[in-house]
């Protein structure tokens, strides 16, 4: 959260969160879940279409916020 006029929508987040804060964060989710996900079935590509089109649309949303805060907000 390099620039003053963006924040973190995470509610489990502050709202300007530590880099251990939201690697810890991810790890406690993500780490179980694809653990069990992964055991209780197998998972196909067409499984990963959504969830891949959403997290690419994540992306494309945070590089264009970051473009925007380069031209239009202070650093920290």
């Amino acid at each position: 959260m390099k620039y003053n006029c963006i924040k973190e929508l995470n509610p489990l987040l502050p709202e300007v969160p530590e880099i251990y804060e939201i690697v810890a964060l991810k790890t406690i989710i993500l780490v179980p879940t694809y653990t069990t996900i992964h055991r209780a079935v197998a998972i196909t590509d067409a499984d990963l279409f959504f969830p891949n089109l959403l997290t690419a649309s994540v992306v494309i949303n945070n590089y264009n916020v970051l473009k925007s805060a380069k031209r239009n907000c202070q650093i920290r």
